[in-house]
């Protein structure tokens, strides 16, 4: 028998040693694995998952089923779990033990299969050794001996993990010694009994263990919610009006004339100032949705309040069909697919909205396609994407620059304007999510097996190096801070050159973004973006981010600021929250729209509206193809509104980060180290000056400061990357809020706010609680929600006739991501200051208003409604 199976019983401590200065915030159990996690300020410290492998390194899973219980504030729980391909399975439970300082996890184990090469089966602890929230440097974590556990100093206490008897494996994954594993089992026999293995959790103070988070929202049994709330053809409201002119009459897409860059702004060639709501579509939805639809979500989606489309997975090659002639190359367009993204190009036009082109993003490059040194890279595939190698092999550059031509230069059957000349197709993106200063700049190294790239790679790092006196081997060191990522930087410059001057060629005029900020780019990222006519950015949320500490953990939308360069309009072609469905996904939108009014950002693009066809066989729910999700594509009519009426005003103070050449290239400045970033995107203007110290990036210096920037008195220059911006509020704490007093998060209660004279918000666990803005007071019963009140008439909400209403809840597929989505009932009441004589309706998930007098009563004493949420039966109300 293995020494695995010669354990007799297992006992996990941890040791938390806390005192009344400096303390882990909280242990809290996480769902499903129903293991732990510590965070400190919000920041998570420790997380623990299972883990384990096959022989031969293959994956092998954990399944858990949860089952918790919560009495009197006291959680504890049981589970099932199941690691399928080793032919393991346990149950178990979790209890903290009274009167102590311990929480015990027992497992109960058994074995049906025969695994004598297997790897492991445990846990994973992941140790944010570098959290923001630590003032001195923690101590560098500690195995202790013969297998024992380990233990771990932090300046907010000392966490000890001790397994008795010893574990079968321990030891750090890495150099960094941030991730430590510990081992259950190696071998597995079928039929080998053991006791049951017991976990017990020491602390040194009594903390209360917390509930998944989960577990925080009402105790309701899905089956019983909404169906039907929204259909995929529908609009809760028409907001085509936006892009009609004061006539009524809908003025198309390139009616203004081009959009062109001034300063930070987008405007078009008559004057006027151009924002930009926007969505993605995407990969089938472009090529397999019929004529009839793709006109019908034209309307839908002008109707939603969108005025912009970014036309995405055009080229990859898991889209079948897509852009190219199935011939066995990428080198000729397919005129079928062409004529796809024609009717959708016009029909878009048509309704007010403009379009945004992808040139380069998941292209597959064939051996036939004529590329030098193919299979170098292509390691003998038929078909190879070449993400980071089109940066040097030139051929691959002379296919795109094919592409595009072809592309750019084609002629709209229905419109009759080749693309290149539309004034509506408003952008451009060279190569999608394809950097070499933060991702793929690893892929030419000499341990990847790609000689012939490796080789024009250390030739051309070494004449860059040679020029500017650059040690060679930091210059070669692509994953390393420093020389390296100015060189880096200096190739995407080159390739941009080259890309764009041929687009200046054919003739093109569309604004173009090189590639994004995404995927967790630093600033030193920025330099080469900055070839570009905007500047993109990615970032994708989590759930539960309103309850994130700004002075020390970022948000998604922190990543967006961190892109935000001085004297560059800003686009988002990418934003959403992930993993699908994230519970409280309908708190992103407003959000969104509120912090991208705040700081100026110029178009902002969810992913996506559909990645799938439109042709109402859908059956189920995606991030990708959210058209047919309420708790994303419900909330955009209120956040379109606010967004492109500019109910939120812009910051009333902005401040430029200007950093030199070695704290910019040298160091890692991003939103996971800077609280300048981080406490700036919630209360004014923040911009990204280039730094003109940088000898080795000479063309640098033509994107900083241009002649057509506007002067900006409030602006303020700032080189400290990691000061605190949040402005205290009197009488609360854990509160960040707007220099202009509109916007404000309290991330202790997990609760964002929007008080403008045209929409008041209150949005997260707003349940139980009163929330009195300035005409609107909100006593919402429901938990976690989303309420906004909102003029309809670009005239505040005291004044107008038409005031629209979302509330919004919990959505979920109704079995997996399979639809119907069922959407959580609203309770309680939303009082509003308006004009007396309006009246009361709901909307239905087609759109259709319907008379609900009796859910709202008029007080003519202080001329408010009052709004019985449930009674009113609806997401959206009409008060008019």
């Amino acid at each position: 028998m293995k020494c695995a199976f010669k354990i007799q019983k297992l006992f996990i401590i941890f040791f938390f040693v806390v005192n009344n200065s400096y303390a882990f915030d909280k242990i809290s159990l996480t769902d499903p694995s129903i293991l732990f996690s510590v965070s400190d300020k919000t920041v998570p410290i420790v997380s623990v998952n299972y883990v384990g492998w096959e022989a031969g390194w293959k994956w092998t899973g954990t399944k858990i089923t949860p089952h918790y219980l919560v009495e009197n504030s006291n959680v504890s729980g049981s589970f099932t779990g199941q690691v399928s391909k080793l032919g393991i399975n346990f149950t178990g439970s979790v209890t903290p033990l009274p009167l102590s300082n311990q929480i015990e996890w027992t497992y109960n184990w058994r074995f049906s299969q025969n695994h004598p090469n297997a790897l492991g089966n445990g846990l994973e602890f992941n140790l944010n050794t570098n959290s923001t929230t630590f003032l001195t440097s923690a101590s560098v974590p500690e195995l202790l001996p013969e297998n024992q556990g380990w233990r771990w100093v932090t300046p907010e206490g000392a966490i000890e993990v001790k397994f008795t008897p010893a574990l079968a494996n321990l030891y750090f994954e890495g150099k960094k010694q941030n991730k430590i594993r510990a081992m259950f089992f190696t071998a597995t026999s079928a039929g080998s009994k053991l006791p049951p293995t017991t976990m017990t959790v020491t602390v040194d103070q009594k903390i209360a263990l917390s509930p998944p988070v989960g577990l925080n929202y009402e105790n309701s049994n899905p089956a019983l919610w909404s169906q039907a709330v929204l259909d995929d053809t529908a609009s809760p409201v028409d907001l085509s009006f936006l892009n009609k002119d004061l006539n009524g009459v809908t003025q198309p897409a390139g009616s203004h004339g081009r959009v062109t860059a001034k300063g930070d702004q987008l405007v078009f060639e008559d004057g006027t100032v151009a924002k930009f709501w926007g969505a993605n579509l995407q990969a089938r939805a472009l090529f397999s949705t019929s004529t009839e639809n793709i006109h019908v979500h034209a309307k839908r989606i002008a109707k939603l309040g969108f005025n912009l489309v970014r036309i995405h997975h055009h080229d990859s090659k898991w889209v079948s069909p897509n852009i190219f002639k199935p011939v066995g190359n990428t080198l000729e367009l397919s005129t079928t697919a062409l004529d796809k993204l024609d009717q959708w190009i016009k029909y878009l036009e048509a309704e007010g909205v403009y379009v945004w082109l992808d040139l380069h993003v998941g292209r597959a490059f064939t051996n036939t396609d004529g590329i030098d040194n193919f299979n170098d890279f292509a390691k003998g595939k038929k078909k190879a994407e070449a993400k980071g190698f089109n940066y040097y092999n030139t051929s691959i550059q002379d296919r795109m620059q094919q592409f595009n031509e072809a592309y750019l230069s084609h002629v709209n059957s229905h419109t009759g304007m080749a693309y290149k000349n539309d004034p509506a197709i408003i952008g451009l993106l060279l190569t999608n999510e394809n950097d070499l200063t933060n991702h793929f700049g690893n892929a030419l190294l000499g341990n990847k097996h790609v000689p012939l790239h490796n080789a024009l790679y250390k030739q051309d790092t070494k004449a860059f190096a040679t020029k500017y006196g650059l040690p060679l081997n930091k210059t070669m060191a692509s994953w390393v801070l420093g020389e390296s990522k100015l060189y880096l930087n200096d190739v995407e410059h080159r390739f941009n050159q080259k890309m764009l001057n041929h687009l200046d060629l054919l003739g093109v005029h569309s604004l173009v973004a090189t590639t994004s900020s995404w995927g967790r780019m630093g600033l030193y990222s920025l330099a080469s973006l900055t070839d570009g006519a905007v500047i993109d950015a990615h970032s994708y949320g989590r759930e539960e981010e309103f309850d994130y500490n700004p002075r020390y953990n970022p948000g998604f939308l922190s990543w967006i600021a961190g892109a935000q360069v001085s004297d560059k309009p800003l686009t988002v072609t990418e934003w959403n929250i992930e993993p699908f469905p994230a519970r409280d996904r309908f708190t992103a939108p407003l959000f969104t729209a509120s912090v991208a009014s705040l700081q100026g950002w110029d178009a902002m693009m969810l992913y996506g509206y559909s990645q799938t066809e439109l042709n109402g066989n859908t059956l189920t729910g995606s991030n990708y193809s959210a058209f047919n999700d309420p708790a994303i594509m419900g909330l955009m009519p209120a956040a379109a509104l606010l967004y492109r009426q500019g109910h939120v005003a812009p910051a009333a103070q902005s401040y430029e980060l200007k950093l030199g050449r070695n704290d910019f290239f040298f160091k890692k400045i991003d939103p996971t180290t800077s609280k300048t970033i981080r406490t700036l995107l919630e209360t004014s203007r923040l911009t990204i000056a280039m730094p003109t110290n940088t000898p080795e990036l000479p063309w640098l210096k033509n994107n900083v400061a241009s002649s057509n920037a506007i002067a900006d008195p409030n602006k303020h220059i700032i080189t400290d990357p990691n000061r605190d911006f949040i402005i205290p509020v009197p009488g609360e704490q854990n509160v960040v809020m707007s220099d202009t007093s509109e916007l404000k998060r309290d991330w202790g209660a997990g609760v964002h706010t929007v008080n403008t004279e045209k929409s008041q918000i209150a949005s997260g666990w707003i349940g139980g609680k009163a929330f009195a803005l300035n005409d609107v007071v909100f006593n919402v019963t429901t938990k976690k929600a989303v309420v906004a009140v909102q003029s309809m008439e670009n005239t505040s909400i005291a004044l107008s006739k038409k005031i629209f209403i979302t509330a919004m809840a919990r959505c979920q597929p109704s079995i997996d991501k399979f639809l119907p989505f069922l959407c959580e009932p609203m309770a309680g009441t939303v009082t509003v200051k308006a004009l007396p004589g309006l009246a009361l309706y709901s909307v239905t998930h087609t759109g259709t208003e319907v008379p609900k007098l009796a859910a709202a009563s008029f007080n003519e004493l202080d001329g408010k409604y009052t709004i019985d949420l449930q009674a009113a039966e609806g997401h959206w109300l009409i008060l008019k």
